[in-house]
């Protein structure tokens, strides 16, 4: 009797997320495969609007490959594809389905497409700055080493510090950008990043052996996520923060409040060093490209997420009843604390950027307070009204946003 594995996919649900099916999905994954095989073709193009006239600084390019592998590693970290919705989950249990199986195969989807943008975003670079083959091998083994590390620390459970790896591997290609190294080095870095992938292979705890309670609370949170999107809620998106054991909230103030929802989300600490090293790197290898929207955007990348508790009290009526302070409290303290995050994001940015022997003009760095006011405008979104007419939903959704768009625009201008 020859023994069959019970398929993973539940009865009724689409392969390959309908991509097959010849329906819209299929449309949308044509056009967009076409759209990114079509920068191929307008390669002189491009080469002016990030170059400019300027020579490809290819150290630079290497650099910032390296800051995206550092981006890959820390998004596969957050080890997002560790759900599984509770009636797909009954359904298993019924039809003796490994659900391991199923947690692999999803982390092997998101690690895919995680190394198609980094690979893409490196040949198409490469392409437009006429790289030789050696730039070729050393941007290939430098994507490959970087994925399969990505991987294997991915795959198993969290460790502690885990998350200074990324940053590590970001100050290597800031490093690698400031010092004006070749591809042999990039293919060293390569062969290191090999060698660690290999010694952390061993030990840990598979991710996809969790119970079925974290199973269940990774479905909560993408449905959370999910929902944000269908109702245009991007609050929602901001992640929760985590008990702070050693800052009492007794008797409960905005101050404190406000730094609770700051030291509950230090996890994202080391995006944001990740932010700053891609931004500085990005104005080196680009020269072409306004440096205040990178700024701008940048900042407001890394501070988004420190907002988090401001926005859960302004959504919140019973909440800010219970600590009864005013809106203008509010705005003012968190908006205090989050200049001061603000004012540390740009110090370190000013770092990278001497680091890399870059000095922008003095008008580039008002886009670090212009993200600190779009965050808080973010935060302090009243809630949405589904009755407006048009685009009206769209620009509530967009609120923080479009300070940041008209802001960005302004300083590409004057800058």
């Amino acid at each position: 009797m020859v023994s069959t594995k019970a398929p993973t996919r539940v009865p009724g649900r689409q392969r390959f997320g309908g991509l097959l099916n010849g329906d819209y999905q299929t449309f949308l994954a044509l056009f967009g495969f076409g759209a990114l095989f079509t920068a191929f073709e307008n390669l002189p193009k491009l080469r002016s609007f990030l170059f400019g006239l300027s020579s490809v600084d290819f150290p630079a390019v290497f650099g910032l490959l390296v800051v995206l592998c550092a981006m890959f590693w820390r998004s596969l970290l957050r080890r997002g594809f560790v759900w599984a919705e509770p009636a797909a989950l009954t359904w298993m249990d019924f039809a003796s389905v490994d659900r391991r199986r199923v947690v692999v195969k999803r982390m092997w989807t998101l690690w895919l497409g995680l190394v198609l943008v980094v690979g893409y975003t490196g040949a198409l670079v490469t392409a437009i700055g006429g790289g030789s083959k050696d730039v070729w091998i050393a941007m290939s083994a430098l994507t490959a080493s970087g994925a399969i590390l990505a991987a294997v620390t991915a795959r198993r459970t969290a460790i502690r510090g885990e998350t200074a790896g990324p940053v590590v591997l970001a100050l290597a290609g800031l490093a690698v950008a400031a010092a004006g190294l070749g591809p042999i080095a990039i293919e060293v870095l390569a062969g290191v990043l090999f060698v660690v992938a290999v010694a952390m292979a061993f030990g840990g705890e598979p991710m996809s052996g969790v119970g079925r309670q974290e199973l269940v609370d990774g479905w909560n949170a993408r449905l959370l996520r999910a929902m944000a999107a269908v109702f245009m809620d991007p609050m929602l998106l901001i992640p929760e923060s985590k008990p702070v054991p050693w800052l009492s909230l007794r008797p409960p103030t905005t101050l404190r409040l406000a730094l609770a929802g700051v030291f509950g989300r230090l996890r994202y600490a080391s995006a944001s060093v990740v932010i700053a090293c891609l931004v500085g790197v990005g104005h080196l290898a680009f020269p072409a490209v306004p440096p205040g929207p990178l700024f701008a955007v940048g900042a407001y990348a890394a501070l988004v997420p420190f907002v988090g508790g401001l926005g859960e009290l302004w959504r919140n009526p019973g909440r800010r009843r219970w600590l009864g302070a005013s809106d203008w409290e509010l705005r003012l303290v968190n908006g205090l604390v989050v200049a001061v995050l603000g004012l540390g994001w740009g110090v370190l940015l000013g770092l990278v950027t001497l680091t890399l022997g870059v000095t922008p003009a003095w008008p580039v760095w008002l886009g670090v307070p212009l993200a600190v006011v779009a965050a808080l405008r973010t935060a302090t979104r009243p809630p949405m009204n589904y009755d407006v007419s048009g685009g009206g939903a769209a620009l509530q959704a967009m609120r923080g946003v479009d300070v940041l768009v008209v802001g960005s625009v302004l300083l590409s201008v004057i800058g």
